[in-house]
């Protein structure tokens, strides 16, 4: 709910939930609260007539909406069950993906797919549930940049809902990319290829591709200099293996064989990692043996692209450093 001390805040909202309790008492203690405050006959600022007509309105919704039963507040999403069961969630961000919905909030991302597209939702929870470690320290190492799915479940409109855990200091990559107003500082740019680089030899590993390493699939905790690729899973399959779909753009940085044979290759994932780290940063300040890097084709395993990569980046920059990347979610998404 808005802070009833900032008009302006009062005058963003939307829906009577964004200013009044799901509760007819209590809401009309806050109608008359914020009558008292600003009443253009008790308060004489220049935005008090047009902050009481929206307090007027919104009431006026509210008061139809317990009547109805209903209720409504921005950022607010509720699920009903194939069991019946009621899911209400309340998130940051809301964005339309090629599947579905998308949901960011700051301890889950949820992803609603479409009804037609079960297919994908069972191939996300099988490929991240079918993941294998050599040990327990690959697996400390690796697990947190993956799902880790804390409710999976069919709406009764026949869409299929999977909720993922986060903290709240991993922002998509989209919206930090954003933030940054299309173009991140080179140094940063590095240490998150290195981690998608990394990831990529733990998906050869385990002899999958992906085919869904992309801005929008990926969420980067600055503050950490970490990477999950949370989102993508239901177009992963094994290396070799017919391909599900992937994303046009990821498409477009495919092979000409992998196009014709439709299967799954790492190299897919290599040139996605190339993709993000030729978007991100700005070209001009780009040392040569970077630029070089992002340009050159990926070989046919991310074990000897990495060894590319860290040669790359040794080239360009000498001796690793930590730079702190002091931006998190309250500035990503103005909180």
């Amino acid at each position: 709910m808005v802070d009833i001390n900032n008009p302006t805040e009062i005058l963003a909202a939307v829906k009577c939930g964004d200013l009044y309790s799901n509760d007819p008492v209590k809401a009309k203690k806050e109608y008359r609260l914020l009558v008292q405050m600003y009443h253009p006959d008790r308060n004489k600022t220049s935005m008090a007539e047009d902050v009481f007509k929206k307090i007027e309105d919104l009431y006026a919704k509210a008061e139809k909406m317990f009547e109805s039963g209903q209720w409504e507040e921005s950022n607010v999403i509720e699920f009903k069950t194939k069991e019946d069961k009621h899911k209400k969630l309340k998130f940051i961000k809301e964005f339309s993906f090629e599947l579905g919905v998308q949901y960011v909030a700051s301890s889950v991302v949820v992803y609603v797919l479409d009804a037609e597209h079960k297919k994908y939702f069972d191939n996300a929870i099988h490929r991240v549930s079918s993941l294998i470690y050599e040990n327990k320290a690959m697996e400390d190492e690796f697990k947190r940049y993956f799902p880790k799915f804390i409710d999976k479940f069919e709406t009764v409109e026949g869409k299929w809902v999977l909720v993922i855990e986060k903290t709240k200091d991993f922002v998509r990559l989209q919206d930090l990319l954003n933030y940054y107003q299309g173009m991140i500082e080179q140094r940063h740019v590095a240490w998150m290829l290195s981690r998608l680089g990394s990831i990529c030899c733990f998906l050869d590993y385990n002899g999958l591709a992906h085919n869904g390493i992309s801005l929008e699939n990926c969420f980067v905790s600055p503050e950490n200099h970490s990477i999950a690729l949370l989102g993508g899973w239901w177009y992963c399959v094994g290396q070799g293996e017919k391909m599900l779909g992937t994303q046009k753009q990821i498409y477009d940085v495919m092979g000409p064989l992998t196009k014709t044979n439709k299967t799954g290759s790492i190299t897919t994932d290599l040139e996605s990692i190339k993709l993000i780290g030729r978007v991100l940063p700005h070209k001009a300040q780009i040392p040569n043996s970077f630029k070089d890097w992002l340009e050159r084709g990926s070989a046919d395993s991310a074990r000897k692209e990495f060894v590319r990569w860290n040669t790359a980046l040794r080239n360009s920059y000498g001796a690793k450093k930590f730079i702190k990347m002091e931006v998190g979610e309250k500035e990503v998404y103005s909180l």
